[in-house]
């Protein structure tokens, strides 16, 4: 036993030891900190996507609103459950992470109109993987939350500025869905674009002059009656001015509109913002000035090589229009400014830098996603960035999207334009879902939704 002594006295190998124990233990705290961040993450996601589709289901330009408009009594709104199923997993499956677009998710949604209020409620519940926690035997943690919103009832005003800046370059001329891309690829079958290739776009050439380019595929999609993302676009915007008609206290909601212009320049500066309306209540004189918008024009193929879309100016520029920074809307004297813009999220002009993006064809023209600084600049001055996010669609015959686009930043041009808009007022538009409705929705949060249709929880 003395010869034991000195071994069992001998503290040098402790640390070691006392390490080796505490290591599953600390390897764990950290996990589960790693985890539950992701975890937040996701659920902040979901509830965006929640919220879009408690909004969306009882907007007045759903098909969900027109059936609570034609109920008699009480009851739930099978049609308006639906169109929030729809929207939620539209969201979702588009405007999120890879891991909220992928995960299996419980959605349950009810939407009942009683004693004249309406409520849409959206449930979700999910098993969010984790990473570190597995060495502890813990592979899944529970995400759920509620969105809800409400339509009726008593409320109270906001008063809201909105600056509407609605991208009409020519990659706002293509096809509204599918089909329609598919229709005007075969329209133009007889006629091909100067890359020797049908186009998808309806380019809209005219002379300088003022003269209608007969080559122009603007005219071949008129004649096959076939609708553009432009059309889309002004069409739910001037529904957008008849929900603000429900305004609940005079020139609660005021409106100006803009483009990226009427006709594309060649010369320096190249780019700028047109006004179309300056700021109003009148918000029927807005809706007509609405219907005059129309896809910009350029004078004949590759004009300007085509490098026609300058978020820098357009954003700078709205920036400048806005003389005031954005207030709480409690009162006249104290107005929300809200930057409504609506985007297909491609960057393509001449500049000095590309960051993010590829240089194409011409030395100096640059395609790329938006730069969520452009945005900040409008948002450290309070006012609000909502974005509508028209999907950028991919087009397998054109070798810029096969070469510039795709393989370097394409993945990035949603996520992108997330960042710019302010938290919570991101929504992106597929072919196939209801633009009218989602820019509805978006306008009701935008605008606080204090008024009228409203975020409850």
């Amino acid at each position: 036993m003395r010869s034991l002594r000195p071994f069992l006295k001998d503290r040098r190998g402790n640390f070691g030891v006392m390490t080796a124990i505490l290591m599953v233990p600390l390897l764990g705290a950290a996990g589960l900190a790693v985890d539950y961040s992701d975890q937040s993450e996701l659920r902040t996601e979901l509830m965006e996507a929640a919220d879009a589709a408690a909004l969306g289901a009882i907007s007045p330009q759903s098909s969900g609103y027109k059936a609570i408009q034609s109920m008699t009594g009480d009851g739930e709104v099978s049609i308006a459950e639906q169109d929030a199923q729809q929207m939620f997993m539209a969201q979702r499956s588009s405007g999120l992470s890879q891991t909220a677009g992928s995960l299996p998710i419980n959605v349950s949604i009810k939407v009942a109109k009683q004693s004249g209020v309406v409520t849409a409620t959206v449930n979700f519940g999910t098993q969010a993987p984790t990473t570190f926690m597995k060495i502890l035997g813990i592979n899944s943690m529970p995400v759920s939350g509620t969105a809800t919103a409400s339509s009726g009832g008593m409320s109270s005003a906001s008063y809201t500025d909105f600056y509407l800046l609605l991208d009409n370059t020519p990659s706002m001329g293509i096809g509204a869905t599918q089909a329609d891309i598919d229709a005007l690829v075969k329209a133009t079958a007889n006629a091909p674009d100067a890359a020797g290739r049908n186009c998808a776009f309806a380019c809209h050439m005219v002379w300088g002059s003022g003269v209608e380019n007969t080559d122009s595929n603007y005219l071949i999609a008129r004649a096959n009656d076939i609708t553009l993302r432009i059309d889309v676009v002004t069409e739910a915007v001037k529904g957008l001015m008849d929900d603000a008609a429900g305004e609940t206290q005079p020139n609660q909601y005021r409106f100006a509109a803009y483009t990226f212009g009427a006709a594309a320049s060649e010369t320096a500066p190249y780019y700028g913002i047109q006004r179309i309306a300056t700021l109003t209540g009148d918000l029927s004189t807005m809706r007509n000035a609405i219907g005059q918008i129309n896809l910009m024009t350029t004078q004949h193929h590759q004009f300007n090589e085509d490098a026609l879309t300058s978020f820098d100016t357009a954003l700078t520029s709205i920036g400048k229009e806005i003389k005031t920074d954005g207030g709480t809307g409690a009162s006249t004297g104290d107005r929300q400014e809200v930057v409504f813009f609506v985007t297909d999220g491609l960057g393509d002009s001449r500049k000095s830098s590309c960051t993010g993006g590829s240089w194409w064809s011409n030395p100096d023209r640059c395609l790329q996603p938006i730069d969520p600084k452009l945005c900040s600049a409008l948002k450290d001055r309070g006012i609000k960035v909502a974005v509508l996010y028209t999907t950028y669609l991919p087009i397998p015959t054109d070798p810029i999207w096969n070469q510039a686009i795709n393989p370097v930043f394409a993945k990035n041009i949603g996520p992108n334009l997330k960042a710019c808009a302010t938290e919570g007022l991101f929504f992106e538009v597929k072919p196939t879902d209801d633009m009218a409705a989602s820019m509805s929705a978006l306008f009701s949060k935008a605008a606080s939704a204090t008024s009228g249709l409203r975020l409850t929880n």
